[in-house]
């Protein structure tokens, strides 16, 4: 399950590690709303607020979006993204990325190394922003998901 945007609010705090993978997919503000702080909190020690969110919600994985996005969970590394641009603030952006995790996670062979499929997902997605900034001066994120299989290959 990928959970993003408003269907964050629904996720129950303290809940139980679920037998499936779960992935939450906050920004900044969404994290700091999760956690009853501001974002400029969640700003200030961006491993912690994804680590204090992964505890929050069952040992799920967290994919923090912002600039160098992050990806881990409750304990164990915390990965940084190295790809994506601005690209990746414009609406649906996050739509593209929850989509394509999910895609991704559904294949039995990703599900056996869940971190690896994610940490995949989200450099494939920052990897099209910056495919398609190089190429087009305006770019949709129709335009990103064309290019997002294909995308720094």
């Amino acid at each position: 399950m990928v959970v993003d945007a408003s269907a964050l609010d629904w996720l129950e705090p303290d809940s139980a590690p679920a037998p499936a993978v779960r992935v939450i997919t906050p920004h900044p503000g969404e994290a700091g709303r999760l956690l009853g702080v501001s974002a400029k909190e969640v700003q200030a020690d961006r491993v912690a607020a994804l680590r204090r969110l992964s505890r929050r919600f069952g040992h799920c994985y967290v994919v923090l979006k912002g600039h160098h996005t992050l990806v881990g969970r409750a304990d164990g590394p915390v990965f940084i993204n190295g790809s994506g641009n601005p690209l990746l603030a414009q609406g649906g952006s996050g739509d593209l990325l929850g989509g394509y995790l999910a895609g991704l996670l559904a294949q039995p062979a990703c599900q056996k190394e869940p971190l690896t499929a994610i940490r995949f997902g989200v450099w494939q997605h920052g990897a099209a922003a910056d495919e398609n900034l190089q190429w087009r001066r305006n770019v949709t994120v129709e335009d990103m998901a064309l290019d997002l299989g294909s995308a720094g290959t």
